[in-house]
């Protein structure tokens, strides 16, 4: 399939796939005679699992680390375990600060209210 096609099915602009391509967070396409790209449906799998990964903070580079081990997963994988960990903590942080947050909303709400 061609970019336009990628870009339809996944909702990713055809620049942020080639960005994509050019870091190598993606496995770079085939290209046709003509110097087309050229995407397979795994693409697609992995444009999931960067989106995925983006929506749960992970950074592009991590998202590229990480992807080769979940394509090859090894079920003793450390350092995958310590990246899922390490983002597991850093989203109970985060929840922990917009509690904190939203706390002190509601104290100021209530002292408006009053």
């Amino acid at each position: 399939m061609n970019a336009n096609k990628l870009s339809q099915l996944t909702g990713v602009a055809k620049e942020t796939l080639r960005y994509y391509e050019k870091v190598g967070v993606i496995t770079p396409p085939e290209r046709s005679a003509n110097g087309y790209r050229i995407y397979q449906d795994w693409h697609i799998r992995e444009l999931k699992f960067i989106k995925l990964g983006q929506s749960v903070g992970f950074t592009l580079n991590t998202i590229k680390e990480a992807i080769p081990k979940l394509k090859n997963p090894d079920p003793n994988c450390p350092v995958l375990e310590k990246v899922l960990s390490d983002q597991v903590n850093a989203i109970d942080e985060k929840i922990a600060e917009l509690q904190q947050a939203k706390s002190t909303l509601n104290v100021w709400l209530a002292r408006n209210s009053a």
